[in-house]
């Protein structure tokens, strides 16, 4: 295969025939259902519920049969050797000795655990060290973090990285004193300060990771690429100990790159971003991405939560392609531990993507991006709707079969003739939701070993096919729940993300969950009473709503995660042979996650004890050149405060207002090796002693 020699060659008519080959396969099976829907409905003629059904089940099932034609062609490239147009392709045989251009690579990270986001940094910057031209590369950590004893740690860490690598000047680390705009804010904030430096900028979570060889690879591809503004990478979820890590990650990795290669399939350079793993052209990006406000009565409504989407947009909109290098590897990150805080992601994933109805219909937005907006959309509406329609298909149902036996009319084609159609629709669908995972399963076996074998690669497909299905009506639940909340007006901001602690105990289960279980065991009820004809074929659904306490328990399950990974299923080839770029990242688990370092203190004790804690925090801020008397005073009560009464008696405020002041910081530690010891709280002699 003949590859294309540079984006910019991408033929107008080439990307005209594959969104033309996916609406047609997509819309024609949405047609089929439409057609077999009316069939089943046309039978006693249209009421006003079924109209209602009608107009619910377009859009829900056109949702189904869009997510198969992904799938569906994503099969057939990767099955016939590959894509042609793949950006990475692009990439030039020689000229590997020339340093590719200036590349920032930046972790934002919000109290996350400092030993995992520097282990990982290392990593990173070992790696990079090795490749010819990584000198080309610097790294930044641009903090939010506002518990003062993760905001210390995280600068010791940066400290100790910088001097046991020799490199002060590539690694550097910013706290920003107010954080406005969350992450989006934060990068704006880089750009501002350092962003002229800099070609490009690579952009990265606090739990990702990416390899040197893959960094440099994708400076230079937009280097081979100047109309190129953004390539984002497939990243694979990696280090899973919980069953539900252990589900997501093995799903990403067998029906995953099918869809992948499909939405690359048809979108091509005009792709989307995902905030992060993801290389970025700075001038552009700067001068033509700046997120516009929202509608909205406060700052908060008027701010972009999910803002890689809308980027996307504009860059597309600024005459720079975005390319999706789904066939990259070396590109990782970790997924949430348990369902609770999947949920709690979501939750904040929704608002940002209903938010982005306002540019569904933009001037100047191009016809992929609007898709790529409407499938956001849609992965959260779709719930909502789905509740809907099997709430009314099930009054529907009933009334029918009522009506029917008192008639009776049993025999009455309008009633009966029907059948059939629905057999057809009701094949249709189960062929578009499950033969993904089927196509996912036949691609991973020539690769079979990598993931525990061919038997157990085919028995963790069936496995995750079984939990996925236990897990719909939760989510489905839920999603609802969101979306209905978000329209009220009750939204949620966006907060630290617990990467560590997997295990839900029994009264967090019940507290988060009794809702999913309380409606499933109504409904069960409901069905059995009123349909009983139905109990069979909602089954599933209610049994993962009912199942759903105990499914939420296990799921979060490290031991259980454990043993599949024993009896090698859910396995990824990552476990089977981890790359360097992972490794020692697992012995960071057992440090103290940043809430148990909130409520130890540990930080501002070591800030004021040890001279070179104190030293590098205060090096770090900025010295006001102007002295307020009365902040001077306020100051000086705080620092006699904290000797006296210790540091759980000062409120988070004033223990930042301390901490943003240099000349405070350093007279703190002073003052408390000039006290006699006797006169110390003795939270103080303890840590002395320490």
């Amino acid at each position: 295969m003949k590859p294309f020699a540079n984006a910019a060659g991408l033929s107008p008519d080439v990307i005209s025939l594959r969104q033309a080959l996916f609406l047609a396969t997509g819309g024609g099976l949405t047609i089929c259902g439409i057609l077999l829907m009316v069939s089943i409905l046309e039978g006693g003629g249209f009421t006003p519920a079924e109209w209602v059904l009608l107009a619910l089940f377009i859009p829900l099932f056109g949702q189904i049969a869009f997510g198969f034609t992904i799938a569906f062609w994503g099969f057939l490239v990767l099955a016939l050797g590959g894509e042609r147009y793949e950006i990475m392709r692009t990439l030039p045989e020689t000229g590997e000795a020339e340093p590719p251009g200036s590349t920032a690579v930046i972790l934002p990270v919000f109290n996350e655990n400092p030993s995992r986001t520097f282990r990982g940094l290392e990593n990173m910057v070992l790696s990079i060290g090795q490749m010819p031209g990584g000198k080309a590369f610097d790294f930044f950590v641009l903090s939010d973090s506002n518990e003062p004893d993760c905001w210390i740690r995280e600068e010791t860490k940066w400290f100790q990285l910088c001097s046991r690598l020799n490199a002060f000047g590539r690694i550097f680390y910013r706290k920003r004193r107010v954080s406005l705009h969350g992450k989006s804010g934060n990068v704006a904030d880089f750009c501002r300060r350092w962003g002229k430096r800099y070609k490009y900028l690579l952009i990265l979570d606090a739990d990702s990771v990416m390899n040197g060889e893959t960094m440099l690879r994708l400076a230079r591809v937009m280097d081979a690429n100047p109309g190129v503004g953004i390539v984002q990478t497939a990243p694979q979820i990696v280090r899973g100990r919980s069953v539900f890590q252990r589900l997501v990650q093995f799903a990403t990795r067998s029906v995953g790159p099918l869809f992948a290669a499909g939405s690359n399939f048809w979108h091509l350079g005009s792709g989307n971003y995902w905030g992060h793993n993801a290389i970025i052209r700075l001038q552009p990006f700067m001068e033509k991405c700046v997120l516009p406000e929202l509608p909205g009565r406060s700052a908060a409504d008027r701010h972009i939560l999910s803002h890689d989407t809308v980027e996307a947009s504009l860059m597309k909109q600024a005459g720079y392609q975005v390319w999706f290098a789904y066939l990259e590897g070396g590109s990782y990150e970790e997924g949430p531990p348990n369902l609770t805080e999947s949920l709690k992601r979501d939750r904040r994933w929704c608002q940002g993507n209903l938010q982005h109805f306002w540019f569904l219909f933009a001037p100047g937005t191009a016809f992929a991006n609007r898709i790529h907006i409407f499938f956001g959309l849609m992965a959260y509406l779709t719930a909502p709707l789905l509740a809907a329609f099997i709430g009314l298909s099930a009054w529907d149902h009933y009334w029918k079969a009522k009506f029917e036996h008192l008639s009776a009319l049993s025999t009455d084609p309008a009633w009966t003739g029907s059948g059939q159609a629905s057999v057809s629709l009701l094949r249709l669908t189960l062929v578009l939701l499950f033969v993904p995972k089927i196509l996912g399963s036949i691609h991973l076996l020539p690769r079979a070993r990598e993931f525990g074998g061919i038997l157990r690669s085919i028995i963790s497909s069936l496995l995750e096919a079984v939990l996925s299905i236990l897990l719909a009506p939760v989510l489905l639940y839920f999603y609802t729940r969101f979306v209905i909340l978000i329209l009220l007006g009750i939204k949620v901001g966006w907060k630290t993300q617990n990467r560590e602690d997997s295990s839900i105990p029994f009264p967090d289960a019940l507290r988060t969950y009794w809702g999913p279980t309380f409606a499933g065991a109504f409904l069960t009820g409901a069905t059995l009473v009123w349909m009983p004809s139905l109990t069979l074929w909602l089954s599933p659904f209610l049994a993962g709503l009912v199942l759903s306490i105990p499914l939420a328990m296990w799921t979060s399950s490290e031991k259980a995660g454990r043993g599949l990974k024993a009896a090698g299923l859910l396995v990824i080839p990552e476990e089977m042979s981890p790359p360097a770029i992972l490794e020692n990242l697992e012995g960071s688990r057992g440090a103290a996650s940043s809430s148990r370092e909130v409520a130890s203190r540990a930080g501002i004790l070591e800030l004021a004890i040890s001279p070179e804690v104190n030293a590098i925090h205060a090096s770090l801020l900025r010295r006001s050149r102007v002295h307020a008397r009365h902040r001077e005073e306020y100051l000086a009560g705080l620092r006699q405060r904290l000797l006296a009464e210790g540091p759980a008696h000062l409120s988070h405020r004033e223990i930042m207002s301390l901490l943003w002041d240099a000349g405070a910081v350093e007279l703190l530690h002073r003052e408390i090796w000039l006290l006699e010891e006797k006169n110390l709280n003795p939270c103080w002699r303890a840590a002395l002693r320490d």
